[in-house]
């Protein structure tokens, strides 16, 4: 596919209608189909004195050498494939793998009888090129026998924003009622509008209260939606919390869309679980009490086209006490799922949803004292250039570090630099010392001890080689903040004044770890942290005391059922995803008998003792 879309780009084919031609003319050729003049696919057909012939012969070739079986599914990854990524940006379309389809359809229609289906009206609220559409019309034609022309009037419903993608729903229903020996010009009940409108009066009613709703709602985070999109999306409950992405709106809409006793499937994105974005969507569920069945994907990546965090969310529109969970981390929807049922009163939609494991995970956080509470902990400096501020000195000369940068070589005065580490990279298990680097700290503490930055004057008096080095950067530095530096107090302070001063005692441990913890406690008071976190005191016993926690079994099972998932079994441990992680209060003779504790299985089973009933 790769290879046709840079074949259309080198001869700048880009127009939607050409690209439509070229695709259905290859598509019809390579089934060897028949299309009558009235069949609306019949404009679509290149002949052999057309301008595109010389086009359609090269994809034609390469769709014989490159794909063995050409049919319905490769269309529509064609189809998907050729979207523009500012497109794929602005709307949020993705292609959704067959297997995530056939899950969603089969779990919303397999329990309704040949009669219900039979008058269904299922629809897809942002339908993209209609792969679950084309889906819905196959189960639906086998199971009930009803021509593809009697479905597509009666039974289907599309909307989507985008007129392409509406078009191209339609080319792929009439290619499937085509392949199945209809070939006729088929009536649709698709609908280019936006969805966000469905409040409106303008919206039409023909598309609203539906039996069936599934789909793949659109992919655009906040800070991508135009103003219009914002604007539209606070008309919902489920966004009056921070910066809502556009897959939580269409969430509500499908949902108040179903009529009584209708059923929801989407695959979706599972941040809405704890994030604060999306925590109007959690308050509108638990509200709404409804049955809820979440498949939750965690950190299997389902879409390879693109870094995504997803679940399975079903909303049956009737009413339940419990929510149900189940988590797929291996991504397997083969096998039928084994769900576990949480009370809506146990939930806290304020606090987050932590649904899996909930019993264990309720114990871990009833225990002693939050974490958050526990220990003050410390995100690193932000310098918003660490290119410019942070390096390993080439060597080493007297009172002087030297700075390679570009092939050229920086004196920089020792008296400047701090000792700095990104504790991100402890989880690989490497020798801390070996992660020490140098900053740049134009800086000096007062007698308050507040990091005061030094002015222009003084950094030329005392540190004039650094300031060279800082001037030769100055284009860089002054990119910063889009630009926006006009109002840090010299043009060379960091972007950020966090972290800058810290205690004497830190507990460094990395921002997301694939495996339990090897934390490292240091006393250094002038060391800096950048990149991943760490706990901070002037107690240094309590941090010894959070140390053996942190690096403890009960941890990590605690880390691995509630935190963020990342690929490849990674997980997040920012303060939101640990802080109520509780810490058992103990004595100082149990503190005592923890920390002369030399090996590990014993100190686990310690901690794992403090946690039982």
């Amino acid at each position: 596919m790769r290879q046709i879309l840079q074949y259309l780009r080198r001869h700048r084919v880009s127009d939607t209608q050409t690209i439509n031609r070229l695709f259905v003319s290859a598509f019809i050729t390579a089934n060897h189909l028949k299309v009558s003049d009235g069949n609306f696919l019949h404009s679509y057909l290149i002949e052999r004195d057309d301008d595109h012939i010389t086009h359609l012969m090269w994809i034609q070739q390469r769709i014989r050498e490159k794909i063995i079986v050409f049919g319905l599914e490769e269309l529509i990854g064609l189809f998907e494939f050729v979207i523009s990524p500012s497109d794929r940006v602005v709307t949020g379309a993705i292609y959704t793998p067959k297997a995530i389809r056939s899950k969603i359809i089969n779990h919303c229609l397999e329990n309704c009888s040949e009669d219900e289906l039979s008058a269904f009206r299922i629809a897809d609220i942002s339908c993209g090129c209609g792969g679950f559409l084309m889906d819905v019309a196959q189960y639906v034609h086998l199971r009930t026998g009803k021509t593809f022309a009697e479905i597509y009037r009666d039974n289907l419903f599309g909307i989507d924003i985008e007129p392409y993608s509406i078009e191209r729903t339609r080319i792929v229903l009439s290619l499937l009622a085509l392949m199945y020996g209809e070939d006729l010009n088929n009536e649709f009940n698709l609908l280019c509008a936006d969805t966000l409108d469905w409040r409106s009066d303008t919206f039409n009613e023909r598309y609203k209260y539906f039996d069936v709703v599934v789909g793949n709602p659109p992919y655009v985070c906040s800070r991508n939606m135009t103003d219009e999109m914002r604007n539209e999306s606070l008309e919902y409950e489920v966004c009056r919390y921070g910066h809502p992405d556009l897959y939580i709106p269409f969430i509500q809409i499908a949902t108040e869309s179903l009529k009584i006793g209708g059923r929801m499937g989407f695959i979706t994105m599972n941040s809405f679980f704890n994030s604060l974005n999306g925590r109007g969507l959690r308050e509108y569920l638990e509200k709404k009490r409804l049955e809820v069945k979440i498949v939750d994907f965690r950190g299997y990546q389902v879409f390879n086209s693109r870094s995504t965090y997803t679940c399975l969310l079903f909303v049956n529109n009737v009413p339940s006490e419990h929510l149900s969970y189940v988590s797929a981390e291996n991504g397997n929807v083969e096998s039928a799922f084994r769900f576990e049922q949480i009370p809506y009163n146990n939930l806290d939609a304020t606090k987050g949803w932590n649904l899996r494991w909930t019993a264990k995970v309720t114990k871990y956080e009833t225990v002693g004292i939050p974490l958050g509470k526990y220990c003050s902990s410390r995100h690193g400096i932000a310098t918003l250039s660490n290119k410019t501020f942070i390096f390993s000195p080439k060597s080493t000369e007297d009172d002087i570090y030297i700075l390679e940068k570009n092939g050229i070589r920086y004196p920089i005065e020792q008296g400047i630099c701090r000792d700095v580490v990104n504790s991100n990279k402890l989880n690989s298990g490497v020798d801390f010392d070996t992660l020490i680097e140098k900053v740049i700290f134009p800086y000096h503490i007062d007698e308050t001890g507040r990091a005061v930055v030094y002015s222009e004057e003084e950094m030329q008096e005392r540190y004039p080689m650094a300031m060279a080095y800082l001037q030769s950067q100055r284009k860089v530095l002054d990119k910063r903040d889009k630009e926006h530096t006009d109002t840090y107090p010299e043009w060379y302070a960091y972007g950020r004044t966090q972290s800058l001063v810290m205690p004497t005692y830190k507990l460094f441990f990395p921002k997301i770890a694939n495996k339990p913890l090897q934390c490292v406690l240091k006393d250094a008071p002038q060391l800096l942290l950048y990149n991943g976190m760490a706990f901070v005191s002037d107690d240094l016993r309590r941090l010894r005391v959070l140390k053996c926690f942190m690096e403890s079994e009960v941890f990590w099972r605690y880390v691995s059922s509630t935190a963020k998932p990342y690929a490849s079994g990674f997980y997040s441990l920012n303060g939101v995803n640990i802080k109520k992680f509780g810490i058992p209060e103990m004595g100082g003779e149990q503190e005592e008998e923890m920390l002369a504790i030399d090996n590990p299985a014993d100190r686990n089973a310690f901690i794992m003792e403090l946690y039982r009933d």
